[in-house]
């Protein structure tokens, strides 16, 4: 009893302290969570852009072990990871016939530090149950049209050797290799802005090429028994865009796909009035139009997910990653895309050593990452972000396999949801506020629960955030009581606040 009447004590004297140095008027909020709002029965889960680097002679010396501990620490469901063909393909040989490739030879080269660091990180994911889209980049020569040399530029993902080098890439990582943990294949990255490259010859990527080259794929995964490897649908980025494709893939493509994937960038704004939201919403609605089973057996994932506010396009880097800021809209980003009906979020991404402008000889990297472990970085960039920390709680927090409810009537900037397992003994709460007034939110969840009455709360902004001595997130205080509970918590201004039963 005494325990709890101190915790109870100190939960006042911080929401004091809070309600203090603000000088805001509070507004409150009572939400109930349960079984009349469920967004979904089974959560698919977040997750990061871990792509296959480069160049990791290019890392800090001994920096593998500190990128490991990032994500043990991230803890993420999905992964996306991409590499390049041209990386492996070797001693390519062409019949010089533009209407018949039957006679065109390759070998790979498997052997490389490409496909070494590509293990590394599929060895991971098969050890932890991560769920894997693996993929390539886009067809050889796309980059630069006076590398074209294998002529698969006109043709895109359409070109019948490109469906033949995926199915034996994916072949060795699964079938040799044992990669199980691969559930889907990306066939192209963003195959509508893939555009005119070089000179007038080469035509536009169309969306019925890519489609094309998804049934080649398809079948070519078939012949080499790999009927149980998916194909991500679409992949393609920005709201518009994605529009033009995903609902006339959902028409023609209902009997392949199983994942409608997209990338998404927004900018600052359209988090903060949340039009992020509706437009993501229609854009479900449009897809499911086409394909009705969207929501049941398939899913809308969001396969990169960042914000364009911020994004030197010259450098392609984005300026605001080291802000908390970035953070709060990211996890507002993720809330409101759940809200709208995305089953799973992959953010873009985990390091900046993985990617660089142009290619590996160039010396600079995308800076999107979480951090970096690129030798040349400032150290202040190779140190973890604060949107590192932000994601480390939701990552943690919606797990594989979730129910997660929503709520509705929220004042203007407010975001929240709850989740629950689906063995009922873990679960918590996120709420963001991105807006400039203190939140008291007052909150309890329908749903039994059995868990042992302690919950761990964190509040991420730049004065709030608490890291442990290892430089890892830390609880603000435990409290006594459960989520069925209710519980009364205040939220300071441009803050993400998480509620969970077990420690993160």
């Amino acid at each position: 009893m005494m325990k709890k009447i101190i915790a109870i004590i100190l939960l006042l004297l911080l929401v004091c302290s809070f309600a203090f140095a603000c000088k805001t008027d509070d507004e409150h909020v009572s939400v109930r969570f349960g079984s009349t709002y469920v967004l979904s029965e089974s959560f698919d889960g977040l997750g990061v852009e871990w792509g296959t680097y480069e160049d990791t002679n290019k890392m800090v010396k001994g920096s593998w072990s500190r990128v490991l501990s990032a994500v043990d620490h991230l803890n993420p469901s999905l992964v996306r990871c991409m590499t390049n063909l041209d990386w492996f393909v070797t001693d390519f040989s062409t019949n010089d016939s533009e209407d018949d490739y039957s006679d065109d030879t390759w070998n790979y080269n498997f052997n490389n530090k490409q496909m070494t660091n590509a293990s590394d990180i599929l060895d991971y994911c098969q050890a932890h149950g991560i769920k894997v889209a693996f993929g390539v980049w886009n067809v050889i020569g796309n980059a630069d049209p006076d590398l074209d040399i294998y002529g698969m530029i006109p043709n895109a993902s359409a070109d019948p050797r490109w469906a033949k080098m995926c199915a034996d890439l994916m072949e060795y990582l699964v079938k040799v290799k044992g990669y199980t943990c691969i559930q889907w294949f990306v066939n192209t990255n963003e195959p509508n802005v893939i555009g005119k490259v070089g000179t007038s010859k080469n035509a536009y990527n169309t969306a019925e090429k890519w489609m094309q080259g998804v049934k080649n794929v398809r079948s070519a995964l078939d012949a080499v028994g790999l009927k149980d490897v998916s194909i991500i649908g679409g992949d393609t980025t920005t709201i518009l865009a994605s529009q033009i494709y995903l609902p006339q893939a959902a028409d023609e493509l209902s009997d392949i796909l199983d994942n409608y994937g997209v990338h998404l960038y927004v900018n600052n704004n359209q988090i903060e009035d949340g039009s992020y939201e509706k437009s993501v919403r229609k854009l479900y609605a449009d897809v499911k139009k086409h394909d009705g089973d969207l929501g049941k057996t398939k899913q809308m994932h969001i396969w990169e997910a960042g914000l364009l506010t911020g994004k030197n396009s010259t450098t392609d880097c984005n300026e605001l990653i080291m802000t908390y800021g970035y953070g709060l809209r990211m996890a507002d980003y993720t809330v409101q895309s759940i809200n709208a009906g995305i089953n799973g979020i992959v953010y873009w991404d985990l390091d900046d050593a993985m990617h660089f402008m142009y290619n590996e000889n160039s010396t600079n990297a995308k800076e999107w990452g979480m951090f970096s472990t690129l030798a040349t970085a400032e150290i202040g960039k190779q140190e973890y972000r604060p949107w590192y920390y932000s994601s480390v709680l939701l990552t943690n927090l919606l797990r594989p396999g979730n129910t997660v409810y929503g709520c509705r009537n929220l004042p203007k900037g407010v975001r929240s949801l709850a989740t629950v397992s689906a063995d009922r003994t873990k679960g918590g709460v996120v709420v963001v506020n991105n807006s400039a007034k203190v939140i008291t939110q007052e909150m309890m969840l329908d749903e039994e629960l059995k868990t042992e009455g302690k919950l761990y709360v964190y509040l991420y902004n730049e004065k709030t955030l608490k890291l442990d001595e290892n430089g890892f997130v830390a609880p603000n205080y435990v409290i006594d009581g459960n989520l069925n509970d209710r519980i009364k918590l205040t939220i300071p201004k441009n803050t993400v606040l998480v509620v969970s039963t077990e420690r993160i």
